[in-house]
């Protein structure tokens, strides 16, 4: 395929997917550092950690995607995998963490448990998708959606059929009623006309 027939989502695509995604982990953060904060004494309310724990999600998934666009371009991959595409974006998110936590309450225990909820969460999802592993390239999932389309085309061509043949049954039965009913109309017109003279 050519640079012009791929499309790669915008890098605005891109953010709203990980702010997406960044929801899900981000309820799974808020979890990890409630229960953290049962073991380990922090010197802030949890609502405070909370709030750090938001902002840290928001600008660590912006910045990964931000991070992860020139990867994709440069190796034509919408998942692209390997070390930069993998590990610049988690360290990215992990260093965000703490500096905007620290920067948001000056506080070194709430910013680590800020931290760790992100980097664990973080780290579950790159492990859970395998995100080093490179996914298919464009023709690749050119080849997949053409071998599915005609797979999907083979398996309903009676159905398609059938319905096709209907079609034309009930197009072709509604017109020969309609013209019944119009001659039907002529012919009671030349009746009505002959009785009046």
């Amino acid at each position: 395929m050519t640079d012009s027939e791929i499309r790669f989502p915008s890098l605005g695509d891109a953010i709203a997917g990980r702010l997406t995604t960044g929801v899900v982990k981000g309820a799974v953060a808020l979890l990890l550092a409630w229960i953290i904060t049962l073991f380990i004494d922090v010197d802030m309310a949890f609502d405070r950690i909370a709030v750090a724990l938001v902002l840290a999600f928001v600008l660590s998934e912006i910045a990964g995607a931000v991070i992860e666009r020139p990867i994709v371009l440069r190796d034509r991959r919408p998942n692209p995998g390997g070390f930069a595409y993998v590990f610049l974006p988690f360290t990215a998110s992990i260093v965000i963490s703490f500096v905007a936590s620290y920067a948001l309450h000056r506080s070194i225990s709430a910013s680590a448990v800020v931290t760790a909820a992100v980097a664990i969460c973080n780290l579950a999802e790159l492990l859970w998708m395998k995100s080093w592993i490179p996914g298919p390239t464009p023709e690749e999932e050119q080849a997949t959606i053409d071998e599915f389309t005609a797979m999907t085309k083979e398996h309903f061509a009676d159905d398609v059929e059938e319905i096709k043949r209907g079609a034309r049954e009930r197009t072709r039965d509604r017109y020969y009623k309609k013209k019944a009913r119009d001659e039907a109309k002529a012919q009671k017109r030349k009746g009505d006309g002959k009785r009046t003279r």
